[in-house]
């Protein structure tokens, strides 16, 4: 089997795991919700965004410095461990706490698969190979909560939580495959090695290695504006979407037209125009982001918002995929783990923050308000990020990386 199609069954295998995981995590809100009431649902989240805040350090650098292969496989083999113990202790008060290990678990596996990616992605560019993953997650995304809430209903939490273990198991077998072909094949691995990053140097030498160089930073600005405000679109949308639509059902209909143009923009992402400069993918896609939001706050029509939520999960995938090409680009392999455990540090703080702007009446009523808020916010640091790198090259900022 080639390289490329190793690739691609890698990142159908993934899929696999993320579905799992993120059938687990609905059908745990679901229940949280059922048996604890709203202080359930919160402590859920915090489990999934805590932890990887504190542990962050600690998974770059067990990452970095160690085997790669033996990290994935022993925490592969502990998320399948903590899922079964889920199911096996059949309380909603012990899987929220497990919960915390399983998101730290989660971190570690995705710094893991970031890392390995320039090294399985075959014939194909680091940006394709690295969108196949933001394929997979856009799908699982779609695709967990429906397949979830049925499963629940019909067979309750336990029968999900071994599902989640199962997409694990799946995934750990994959890898240990995956180990002996890379094993056997050193010099296609070497081959498809990602190129040197620039200023790998510097990178190599800082501790926050998302942050050593000043494009990256900027690149980041539009990152953290789009989770900060997505996330507090989410929470305002709830109450916003619902009334605009009318129905549960319309409302689940907008945002699965967001995740299915999510998909699209991935693929669009990882072609050789956008994939070859990381600026082009960002700013783009952050645009399209935050012009779908303001539109969605201020034109309340249903069936128009589903081609604005389209387009939107367009900009969304297109800037997701442009993020990992930015970080390929400006951090050495060395400290790839280091990086991606970071940036989810980076994204859970501002995703709490999200949830605390976009709480309607907290900061902003109605919740409408706060999603034209949103909106505007979001276009607003695109434009800051394309001034300040078009005032440091001297030229557009999408004309290179």
């Amino acid at each position: 089997m080639g390289a490329s199609a190793r690739c691609v069954i890698f990142a159908a295998v993934a899929f696999f795991s993320m579905l799992g995981e993120g059938m687990a995590v609905f059908a745990l809100t679901l229940a949280a919700a059922d048996e604890l009431g709203s202080w359930g649902v919160t402590a859920l989240f915090l489990a999934g965004l805590v932890p990887p805040v504190v542990f962050a350090p600690w998974v770059g650098r067990w990452v970095d410095g160690s085997a790669l292969w033996r990290v994935w496989i022993i925490n592969l083999g502990l998320h399948v461990l903590v899922f079964a113990a889920m199911a096996l202790a059949g309380s909603i008060i012990a899987s929220l706490a497990l919960m915390s290990v399983a998101s730290v678990c989660a971190v570690v596996n995705g710094a893991v698969i970031f890392k390995l990616i320039p090294r399985i992605r075959g014939g194909f560019s680091v940006a394709r190979a690295s969108s196949f993953l933001v394929v997979a997650t856009s799908l699982a995304g779609i695709i967990a909560p429906a397949v979830a809430s049925f499963v629940f209903a019909a067979r309750g939490l336990g029968v999900v939580l071994w599902c989640a273990a199962l997409g694990f198991v799946i995934l750990a077998v994959a890898a240990v495959l995956l180990f002996s072909s890379q094993r056997s094949n050193p010099d296609e691995t070497a081959a498809s090695a990602a190129p040197t990053a620039p200023h790998a140097a510097a990178a190599a030498r800082s501790t926050a290695v998302l942050l050593h160089d000043w494009h990256l930073r900027v690149l980041l600005l539009p990152m953290a504006a789009i989770v900060l405000f997505t996330a507090a679109e989410g929470v305002a949308g709830v109450f916003y979407l619902r009334e605009v639509t009318a129905t549960d059902t319309g409302y689940a209909v907008l945002l699965g037209a967001w995740s299915l143009g999510a998909v699209a923009g991935s693929l669009v992402g990882g072609n050789q125009r956008f994939g070859a400069r990381s600026a082009l993918p960002i700013l783009l896609g952050g645009a399209g982001v935050g012009a779908a939001i303001l539109v969605e706050g201020l034109w309340a029509n249903p069936a128009g918002l589903a081609v604005v939520f389209l387009l939107g999960g367009v900009g969304n995938g297109l800037h997701n995929t442009g993020v990992r090409t930015a970080i390929y680009d400006y951090v050495p392999e060395s400290r790839h783990g280091a990086a991606w455990a970071q940036l989810r540090m980076m994204i859970n703080i501002m995703v709490a923050l999200g949830y605390l702007v976009g709480t309607p009446g907290l900061f902003v009523e109605p919740a409408q308000l706060v999603i034209v808020f949103s909106g505007a916010g979001t276009l607003l640091v695109i434009a800051l990020s394309l001034v300040l790198l078009k005032r440091r090259n001297g030229q557009s900022p999408i004309s290179n990386r």
